[in-house]
């Protein structure tokens, strides 16, 4: 039952990169609130054909107009250089996936 539907929601731009696989994902970092954090992950697409850097948060606080929340983590500079660190990592890991697949899967072991 699940290839119909993998197939189906592969069709979904945003469905296809939502419910793909995460192949990698970096320490999470906390944000100021003891439950907030913040997490770049490299997630492969349902159908295989692409991979997407994403970002897992929980935020500190959120607050937008009109109901449309607009998400706030907040970092100490010691924390947001890791995070660019983290990102730059993500993005080395989705480049060489995209050339070998089969080197994601040995990046997140």
């Amino acid at each position: 039952m699940w290839p119909v539907f993998r197939k189906l929601f592969s069709r979904s731009k945003s469905l296809n990169a939502l419910l793909g696989d995460v192949i990698f994902a970096t320490p999470r970092e906390r944000g100021t609130n003891l439950s907030s954090f913040f997490e770049w992950r490299v997630k492969k697409s349902i159908d295989g054909a692409k991979f997407y850097i994403s970002l897992a948060m929980i935020p500190d606080g959120y607050a937008g107009a009109q109901g449309s929340p607009t998400n706030y983590i907040n970092f100490d500079l010691e924390t947001a250089e890791r995070v660019r660190e983290h990102l730059t990592e993500c993005i080395d890991v989705a480049r060489r996936s995209q050339n070998s697949p089969a080197a994601a899967s040995a990046d997140n072991s």
